[in-house]
């Protein structure tokens, strides 16, 4: 609904002004947000002479050209060639407008077309008023179907990549995307990673419409070469004593001249009338007077067939336009694959021939219109998106800086921290995410609004070995810090580990930006580089970063998060601020799980580990640990999933192999959430043989499965969760063995620990955990408007 609390200023915009269906949607949404009570106006950015004037349109409604308020030598267009849809004043507009739409002239834009939105992209970078991109026609789409057949299309490698470039920047700015039909969504979401509002225009319906219908075959429109007009005097020349009424503005008189000595070179001058301007009242009668609609090309949406359905016309028109999708093939008009000649003629035919027919298709299609296309509901539409824009807008907003994603195959447990909270948060805050694209794709499947900053593919992604990870992570420090200078409102920084990448960018944005304030996370700390297994070069390097990437949290974070209990005394022990501490755990999908019902596809196993496969996660303890469980159980089966760097996984098969645990041990790489709580529901125990952790969400689903856990004391077992376990020595594989024998061969105390496990793993839901979360960022809030209040 429509805010009630006070009426919005609302500027709806437009490139130019001409009689197309884009201007005339935009004319009457905002006279009827004018009619709703909110003071809306039409802002066209430039104004540009054509053969006819088209300034009557924005009689008596506000409006105002921001070309007029331009230095006087660039307030004139010249029109680039072949292109229709460029001219200079689209490229100097996100220039010059900033300096006419100023900071709190109004609430939102809403920006009608893709080469509008460079303009209202750059207004809201400069002054902060955010804005709905209303795309009725992609870039590309325009490349490929109006320009693919002239001599632009051998510029296509060099201009396709650029137009897609500012497509993709001025929607991730973007408040809200909205699109007038279903044409264009697919692409949309999957392009640009968006979900798009699909908001249907609306038309001006008839009071009634006539008994009969008339005898003219009727086309109207905004008219152009590209619309194939001459299509219809072809399908006339076909059905004798066809008369055909073309209404409309022509962009330009040489179409215009041309298709009228079209009609004479064929003889239709007595069949054919030209109508090229006339009222809302004259295309009323022009209707009563029509037997049919029919338009000769596709459209994205089709504002004049939604009119004529409005007029009780039936209509024929290219399946694929987007009027079509509230309308039935044979109930409503008719809708050809393609704008075809034979099809055009078959279908005009049927309706010329059968009055009665015409008429009930077109009260059919009436009525339909009537029903879902009213401006009023447009309007009251667009205004839901309007207010989240606004709502958007105005909440604190959460940077989160997430760049250690060292492969894309996988993601650590720490990776999945903040995504299910900032859903929960979503209504309360705004969020920006700063992602590398191989990790990205847990953010962009997140049902929250968000605006993402992806790190692009670099050459060192995705090799897994020491050197290309370090030097991968240099080019993200540049990468973030580059990206946070450039974000204005900066309300809290969340960095989501201590590795350097996410800390060294988070510290020079707390210098540089003021009452910013910064949430350092921090999972574990690595032990030193003799105590670690591993490369002592790897680890040193390793230990050093650390080192610095404590001491910027230090001294520059307002809150420092630890895992657990032990980390936090850890941290105060290295000199870490016990006032800025706070302890958090991790979550897990509860509910879920619970209800998670095993997949008759689901094989049985005994023992299940899952998590990345890697030195740390104890992954080649696997080896010796189930090598002795089949001595005392030779049918006992470990499921292994996960995966990591391709070679660790080969290594680890290998052992497998030599170790003649093939039958016993299966790797099965990475499994969905539904394919994981399956096979915990149906499996016995849990191994969680991790050499360094700080929490372990693997071991939460797995205790919500009802599995116990086996696992290591490295200070989880014990510490984060407190029942539903047994716990042995750090690589003593024997112990470890003879726990899991003792598990799969005792029943009762199996069952006993996996009650034990369920109860425990309830106080771990991510609800829970988000409003814990929730509690540190209003505390964070608070200091925030106290310490701007205090500089006023």
């Amino acid at each position: 609904m429509e805010r009630k609390t006070r009426p919005l200023n609302i500027g709806i915009v437009v490139d130019q002004m001409l009689p197309g269906g884009v201007q005339l949607a935009a004319i009457k949404q905002v006279k009827t947000l004018n009619k709703l009570g909110h003071h809306a106006k039409l802002l066209i950015l430039m104004r540009r002479k054509y053969s006819k004037d088209f300034s009557y349109l924005v009689n008596n409604i506000p409006h105002q050209y921001l070309s007029d308020s331009y230095p006087k030598f660039f307030q004139r267009t010249i029109k680039f060639p072949i292109f229709n849809f460029l001219s200079t004043l689209h490229l100097v507009s996100p220039i010059f407008a900033p300096n006419v739409i100023k900071h709190g002239d109004y609430d939102v834009l809403v920006s009608w077309g893709t080469t509008t939105c460079l303009t209202t992209q750059s207004i809201f970078k400069r002054n902060n008023i955010p804005y709905i991109a209303i795309i009725h026609d992609p870039i590309i789409y325009i490349l490929d179907k109006v320009y693919s057949e002239t001599s632009l299309k051998y510029l296509f490698p060099i201009i396709k990549p650029l137009a897609k470039y500012f497509e993709k920047s001025f929607l991730k700015d973007a408040a809200q995307t909205s699109t007038i039909s279903k044409v264009h969504y697919n692409y949309l979401k999957k392009a640009y990673k968006i979900n798009p509002v699909v908001v249907p225009l609306g038309i001006e319906v008839a009071k009634r419409i006539p008994k009969k219908r008339g005898t003219y075959i009727l086309s109207f429109g905004r008219w152009q070469k590209e619309k194939n007009p001459e299509l219809l005097l072809n399908v006339i020349k076909l059905i004798p004593k066809s008369r055909l009424i073309v209404a409309g503005t022509w962009l330009n008189k040489f179409d215009l001249n041309e298709f009228r000595g079209l009609i004479k070179k064929n003889g239709l001058n007595k069949r054919v009338t030209l109508v090229t301007q006339f009222t809302d009242g004259e295309l009323r009668k022009l209707c009563r007077k029509a037997r049919f609609f029919i338009h000769p090309h596709f459209e994205a949406f089709g504002l004049a067939a939604l009119e004529a359905a409005g007029n009780g016309l039936p209509i024929i028109i290219p399946k694929a336009s987007g009027v079509s999708e509230k309308f039935t093939h044979g109930k409503n008009g008719f809708f050809p694959d393609i704008a075809s000649l034979a099809e055009y003629k078959k279908y005009s035919e049927i309706l010329l021939q059968d009055e009665n027919l015409a008429y009930e298709m077109g009260k059919s299609a009436f009525n339909i219109a009537k029903k879902e296309y009213s401006w009023e509901t447009n309007v009251r539409n667009l205004l839901v998106l309007i207010n989240r824009s606004i709502t958007t807008s105005k909440k604190p907003k959460i940077i989160v800086i997430e760049t250690g994603h060292a492969l894309g195959i996988s993601l650590a447990g720490g990776d999945k921290l903040m995504e299910p909270m900032a859903t929960e948060l979503s209504g309360k805050y705004s969020f920006e995410i700063i992602v590398p694209k191989i990790g990205a794709g847990h953010w962009f499947n997140a049902s929250l609004p968000k605006k993402m900053h992806l790190l692009p593919k670099n050459k060192f992604d995705n090799k897994g070995t020491p050197i290309p990870v370090f030097l991968s992570y240099c080019i993200r420090i540049y990468q973030t810090t580059k990206i946070l200078t450039g974000i204005n409102d900066k309300d809290i920084i969340y960095s989501s580990t201590n590795i350097l990448p996410d800390i060294l960018p988070a510290y020079i944005a707390k210098i540089f930006s003021g009452n910013c304030k910064w949430i350092a996370r921090i999972h574990h700390l690595i032990p030193g580089p003799q105590k670690r297994e591993g490369r002592f070069l790897v680890n040193l390097v390793s230990f050093i970063m650390q080192k610095i990437s404590l001491e910027m949290m230090k001294s520059g974070s307002d809150i420092t998060i630890a895992l657990n209990d032990n980390l936090e005394h850890e941290l105060i022990d290295l000199g870490f601020s016990s006032h800025k501490m706070a302890v958090l755990g991790a979550g897990i999908h509860y509910n879920k799980i619970i209800l998670q019902k095993p997949l008759t596809t689901t094989k049985n196993y005994d023992g299940v580990f899952l998590g990345r496969l890697h030195t740390t996660k104890g992954v080649f303890d696997l080896i010796p640990i189930w090598d002795s469980v089949v001595k005392l159980l030779p049918n006992a089966k470990l499921a292994v999933i996960g995966t990591g760097d391709p070679n660790m996984r080969r290594y680890l098969k290998k052992l497998t192999s030599d170790n003649k645990l093939g039958n016993s041990m299966f790797l099965l790489g990475y499994l969905n959430d539904t394919q994981v709580y399956s096979l915990l529901k149906k499996a016995k125990v849990f191994l969680f043989t991790d050499h360094e952790a700080g929490w372990s969400i693997a071991t939460a689903e797995a205790m919500a499965a009802g599995l116990p856990v086996i696992g290591y004391d490295i200070g989880i077992l014990g510490n984060v969760f407190r029942n539903g376990y047994r716990i042995v020595k750090l690589r003593n594989y024997d112990e470890f063995a003879e726990n899991i024998v003792i598990l799969l061969k005792n029943n009762k105390l199996r069952s006993k620990l996996s009650q034990e496990a369920i109860s425990e793993s309830s106080n771990y839901d991510w609800k829970q955990t988000t409003y814990k979360f929730n509690t540190i960022l209003d505390k964070l809030i608070r200091l925030n408007e106290k310490s701007t209040s205090s500089h006023i």
